[in-house]
């Protein structure tokens, strides 16, 4: 493992940080806020680090072996979460441990966070785009690092052929430009969208990074107070935006035909789990006498349903006070996802219709014991190893899933609560944890906080690149004694 390349591309990734406070330092010094030397002092210690990064990086290679991937997808996250809680630490609202577990929340879109709405304004937007640097570094991961280090488990981002992992930096590189003109550009539509729906232009471009990124939360937007038609119309746009394959919706745009994109069937069956689960919950809701009419009980379900599935988490109605139904939905949504290819969390659709044709192959064989299966989703033929790697990765998820409950019940958190939160932060959905009632965790103790940081990082990177790293460690560890 080379240890100068990794130092480059985390000093690449701190420098980006760095960068990126001064877009709110400057709204400190033009409002001249009490933030303002945080964020200044910020601002500084990253970009000296990031230079050090790259001092110490000077002579790496050109090339970059799975390990490397695996050791810079973790340890890329881990500096950005410091970098990110510097200001929260700086500006005396957070203790340590707190401004730690804000800043991994927004750079894994958890949305979990301690601030509310008359928190200082700056310090909100700062976690906005710790969010959006969390969701660009994971898209921009997703096309050059992540399809070698766990890309056999069912990451696919076209129809036609498996996204191929470039072990040489300068083509890793053009990858990660295109993944991030998609990503601007997306940015860029979001932000019109909120503002024709009457946000004004920080407070779009504030909502845009959030929804794109898909960290949502119950204070993020404040949808609730708001309670606009149009801005819940153009966040539904959004999310589902969100949710789609990145580079299929970009070869789409750049081939000027959408008609590969809409004939994708991972996201013909995304559209539809959305569309028939909306009008399940908002019939259900009527029907329990939640809301008296339909036409509020489609608004709010059709929300709900959309944000949950995307993970994106934002809330337009007290969904903690929905009947117990409903909730279980939005926690199974949870659980399955977006597209592969998008910036959501979750297992995925196209994991999810592996399992179910590997699931009804399996039946078939039973009945006819030769049959030689054929397991394709569309067109696409899904190879006996890479059912079985698919297979190997929902096992990890669940008993990655049945652990984190464990941990959580040791702090005296109830069976629900933890399911919740379990589930919420693996998925990248913090809003889950509150469907039982768990709505803040500003009271648990240093140490499960700082747990949850820990399964937060492993639920984003797909939990296979952690396990890699440690396994590769361990192996080293050996040969050495």
């Amino acid at each position: 493992m080379s240890i100068r390349l990794i130092s480059y591309l985390l000093g690449q990734t701190t420098i980006l940080a760095g960068i990126s406070m001064l877009i709110p330092l400057v709204y400190t010094v033009v409002k001249k806020t009490a933030e303002m030397p945080a964020f200044f002092a910020s601002a500084i210690i990253v970009m000296c680090a990031g230079e050090l990064f790259l001092h110490i990086g000077k002579e790496h290679p050109d090339r970059m072996n799975v390990m490397e991937g695996a050791a810079f997808m973790f340890g890329g996250s881990a500096v950005l979460a410091v970098c990110g809680m510097l200001p929260y630490l700086l500006s005396g609202n957070l203790s340590l441990v707190d401004s730690f577990f804000e800043s991994v929340s927004n750079l894994t879109t958890t949305g979990i966070t301690f601030f509310s709405q008359d928190s200082p304004y700056s310090l909100r937007f700062w976690g906005g785009i710790i969010s959006w640097l969390g969701g660009l570094c994971f898209v921009m991961i997703l096309v050059t690092i992540l399809p070698q280090v766990v890309g056999g488990f069912g990451l696919t981002i076209s129809r036609e052929q498996n996204l191929m992992f470039s072990p040489v930096l300068g083509r890793m590189r053009r990858m990660a430009g295109q993944a991030a003109m998609v990503y601007l550009a997306m940015t860029a539509f979001t932000t019109l969208l909120y503002y024709i729906a009457d946000l004004g232009p920080i407070d779009s471009l504030l909502a845009a990074m959030l929804t794109l990124s898909t960290n949502g939360g119950s204070q993020q937007m404040g949808f609730i107070v708001r309670n606009s038609v149009a801005l819940e119309m153009a966040a539904i746009i959004a999310m589902l935006i969100a949710s789609t394959n990145f580079l299929m919706l970009w070869q789409a745009v750049h081939h000027r035909s959408f008609k590969e994109f809409f004939s994708d069937v991972e996201l013909r069956v995304f559209l539809l789990m959305v569309a028939v689960f909306t009008l399940i919950v908002a019939w259900h809701l009527n029907w329990t006498g939640t809301y008296d009419s339909i036409s509020e009980s489609l608004r709010y379900s059709l929300f709900a349903v959309v944000s949950f599935a995307s993970t994106s988490g934002f809330i337009a109605a007290p969904v903690e006070d929905w009947p117990d139904f409903d909730r279980f939905v939005l926690l199974l949504l949870v659980f399955v996802g977006g597209c592969i290819g998008s910036s959501t969390g979750g297992l995925k659709v196209k994991r999810f219709l592996i399992l179910f044709k590997m699931a009804l192959s399996e039946a078939e064989r039973t009945l006819h014991p030769h049959m030689v299966a054929d397991i394709r989703v569309g067109e696409q033929h899904v190879s006996r190893l890479g059912v079985l790697r698919v297979l190997s990765y929902f096992f990890l998820f669940l008993a990655t899933f049945y652990v984190f409950i464990l941990f959580l019940t040791i702090a005296d958190i109830t069976m629900p609560e933890a399911a919740g939160m379990a589930v919420g932060m693996l998925s990248s959905v913090g809003t889950a944890s509150g469907l039982y009632g768990h709505e803040t965790l500003i009271d648990l103790p240093g140490w499960t906080k700082l747990g949850c940081c820990f399964f937060m990082l492993l639920g984003r990177l797909q939990i296979f690149g952690v396990l890699l790293l440690v396994s590769g460690t361990s192996r080293r560890q050996e040969n050495r004694w």
